[in-house]
């Protein structure tokens, strides 16, 4: 008999609906994560180099130590230094992994055990339910409330609800509401985690992309430097979804214990997409990195401008960071034929099913970042500008 967790496991729904938009046609794809920009110009030369035949060949000879390049450990540990004024020891504190996919799953199997409960926030970025149900552990919601520090408010309103999780995952920026944790935000969590010895998981993924909301890595916090995880990736800031190269950032403990978990499920990395980030975090890519920044942050802007109440468009959470959109659609949902409502259990699901279908721009249901999000739906900001262009135009017409 197949797994029936993963038998019952929805398919992953932005893919699926980008499947479907460009088998429709004349759709502007606002649903799946690819973006336009990367990588960086500066690191193209260095690159090239590595895309010889002689130096491809070997790269494919010998399996990668499995913390994973020096260099690049090195070159990580460096991030922070140059960004946050954060110490990490690349020998001890860093492990290179698969994405930062892999390095989700790797935290998750390492802090916990079979029917743990984990935290996760609605919404929230709907691989980690996924994630932990697959590997039997049990999804805790968080349940949030639109607001300016909406940890703070969601921690000390339930003091003593949360208090038997093993692990609480963070993701600042957040996909799919654009949310940054505040400074209160950080320390509620740590007060949090202090008083449960709760781990926190940290996805950072879109670190660069904080544009109304500074940036905080969680070990910016003193209180949770000895139990948090950081994670990050190439695929979002650097625009290479397909180099599937991301890190983890942890106590030393713990990363000799993903490092050994890495070893037995992974082996290694490739070690020429592992040359290929090198170039790419040796690159001068600090102002590039800020004018995508700006870019996303304009784009945003557009759309708060152009997708309005009187448009069906109401914005509970306008977007801090990260490259997404999280409108609540109740009142376009209102307006919607009768066919859709009929069709499909939430509003959410209707209205991205009208939009894909009548307004060709695909968009992705609310309802799969969490319960509490049902009536809204998700758009990316990464996409061609003149795909986003028509989007605002095709969409300002609901």
């Amino acid at each position: 008999m197949l797994n029936k967790k993963i038998t019952d496991l929805a398919e992953y729904a932005s893919k699926s609906i980008s499947k479907k938009a460009k088998e429709i046609g004349d759709v502007c794809a606002m649903s799946f994560g690819e973006p336009y920009f990367g990588p960086p110009e500066s690191a193209k030369s260095e690159i090239e180099k590595n895309l010889n035949y002689d130096s491809y060949i070997e790269t494919l000879k010998r399996y990668e130590d499995p913390r994973g390049s020096l260099e690049l450990r090195q070159e990580i540990s460096r991030w922070y230094s140059d960004n946050y004024g954060i110490t990490v020891c690349p020998d001890t504190e860093v492990l290179v992994t698969h994405g930062g996919v892999e390095a989700i799953t790797l935290s998750v199997l390492c802090t916990t055990s079979a029917n743990d409960k984990v935290l996760v926030s609605d919404p929230s970025y709907m691989l980690y339910s996924r994630n932990i149900t697959v590997l039997e552990r049990v999804v805790q919601p968080l349940s949030r409330v639109p607001g300016s520090h909406e940890y703070q408010g969601a921690l000390k309103n339930h003091p003593d609800q949360y208090s038997d999780v093993n692990l609480m995952i963070v993701n600042s920026p957040e996909n799919p509401s654009g949310y940054v944790l505040s400074e209160q935000d950080w320390k509620a969590v740590a007060e949090f985690a202090e008083k449960n010895q709760t781990w926190v998981l940290h996805d950072e993924v879109y670190d660069s992309m904080a544009f109304e909301r500074k940036h905080l890595p969680a070990i910016a916090n003193s209180k949770l430097k000895d139990k948090t995880i950081l994670i990050n990736s190439f695929s979002k800031k650097f625009g290479l979804p397909g180099l599937r190269i991301g890190w983890m950032v942890a106590p030393a403990e713990l990363i000799d214990q993903a490092a050994k978990l890495h070893d037995y499920m992974y082996l290694g990395v490739g070690i020429l997409n592992e040359k290929t980030a090198i170039a790419v975090l040796k690159s001068d890519s600090r102002q590039w990195l800020q004018d995508n920044c700006q870019e996303i942050s304009d784009r945003a802007n557009i759309a708060l401008t152009t997708l309005t109440e009187e448009s069906g468009f109401d914005w509970r959470r306008s977007p801090l960071g990260a490259m997404f959109l999280f409108p609540e659609i109740s009142k376009l949902y209102k307006r919607i034929p009768q066919k859709y409502k009929e069709q499909f259990e939430s509003k959410g699901e209707a209205v991205a099913n009208y939009l894909l279908l009548e307004k060709g721009v695909a968009t992705v249901p609310g309802n799969v970042y969490g319960e509490d999000s049902a009536n809204y739906i998700r758009l990316v900001l990464c996409t061609p500008r003149d795909e986003f262009d028509l989007a605002m135009q095709r969409l300002a017409t609901c």
